[in-house]
C-alpha cells in the first residue's frame, strides 16, 4: 500500500531528526543508528507495540556485547553469530511468550516500537569507550520517557494507518507513556489482561497492556478471550 511505503520512508528519513538525541548517534565503526522501520503492516487486526528495537551485538577484541548495528525490523526471527557465540532470534520472543498464548499469528498483526531507535545503556558507552571510540555523547535509555513522548506523533500517523482492532503494549513503560502515568514507579496496575482506552489525537483504540515478560500467566489467558472476542 503506497501510504504505508510513504510513512515508511519518511519515519527511515526524518525520524531521528524529531528527538532529542546526542550529536552524533552512531554505532561504534561509525554507522549511524538509524530508525527500525515497521515491516510486518497487517491492517485492521492486532497493532504490537514494544519499548524500543535491540541492536545487533558482536564480539569485539575482549568485550562481548558490544552494539554495531540495527536490526532487521521489528521483532525479526532470524539468529546471528556475533563473533563468539550463536544469538537466538528476539523475534521468536514474541511468537513463544505472546503470540501463541493469545492465539494469533504474525499475520494478523502490526509490529512496530514506541521509540524507534536504539537506546545505548551506560555499560555500552563504557564498552565503547574502552574500544577507543567517542560517540554516542552520552546514554540515552535513562530518556526513554521523553524519547517516547516526542514519538506519539509517529505513533499518532502509524495507527491511523494500521486501524487495528486491538492494541496491545509490551512493557510497563510503553502503558506508562500511552496512559499518561508518571513513569516513577513502576505501575503494575497498568498491566494485565484487562482493556483500556488509549486517546492519541482524536482517535481511541481498545488496548492491552501486558508486561515485558508476562509476570502472571493468568493475565495471558484473560487477554486471549479479550483477542478472540474482538478479533476473531
Amino acid at each position: 500500500m503506497l501510504a504505508i511505503q510513504n510513512f515508511q520512508q519518511r519515519l527511515y528519513t526524518r525520524y531521528k531528526n524529531t528527538l532529542s538525541l546526542p550529536a552524533t548517534y552512531n554505532y561504534l565503526y561509525g554507522n549511524p543508528v538509524q530508525p527500525v522501520v515497521p515491516i510486518q503492516t497487517s491492517r485492521r487486526g492486532v497493532c504490537i507495540i514494544a519499548v524500543s528495537p535491540p541492536a545487533r551485538l558482536a564480539t569485539v577484541g575482549p568485550e562481548l556485547d558490544v552494539p554495531v548495528a540495527d536490526g532487521c525490523y521489528p521483532f525479526a526471527p532470524a539468529a546471528y553469530f556475533d563473533g563468539s557465540r550463536v544469538r537466538p532470534a528476539t523475534g521468536l520472543d514474541l511468537d513463544d511468550a505472546y503470540l501463541a498464548p493469545l492465539g494469533l499469528r504474525r499475520e494478523q498483526c502490526w509490529l512496530t516500537y514506541l521509540v524507534r531507535v536504539f537506546l545505548f545503556k551506560d555499560e555500552h558507552l563504557a564498552r565503547y569507550r574502552r574500544l577507543g571510540c567517542p560517540w554516542p555523547e552520552r546514554e540515552t535509555y535513562s530518556q526513554f520517557e521523553a524519547l517516547a513522548r516526542e514519538s506519539l506523533p509517529w505513533l499518532e500517523e502509524e495507527l491511523a494507518l494500521a486501524r487495528p482492532r486491538l492494541v496491545i503494549t509490551l512493557g510497563t513503560e510503553v502503558a506508562e507513556v500511552l496512559q499518561a502515568v508518571p513513569g516513577l514507579a513502576v505501575n503494575e496496575s497498568l498491566l494485565g489482561g484487562v482493556l483500556k482506552d488509549v486517546w492519541l489525537g482524536e482517535a481511541v483504540y481498545p488496548a492491552l497492556h501486558l508486561g515485558a515478560p508476562v509476570a502472571d500467566k493468568s493475565d495471558l489467558t484473560k487477554a486471549r478471550e479479550i483477542v478472540r472476542r474482538i478479533v476473531g
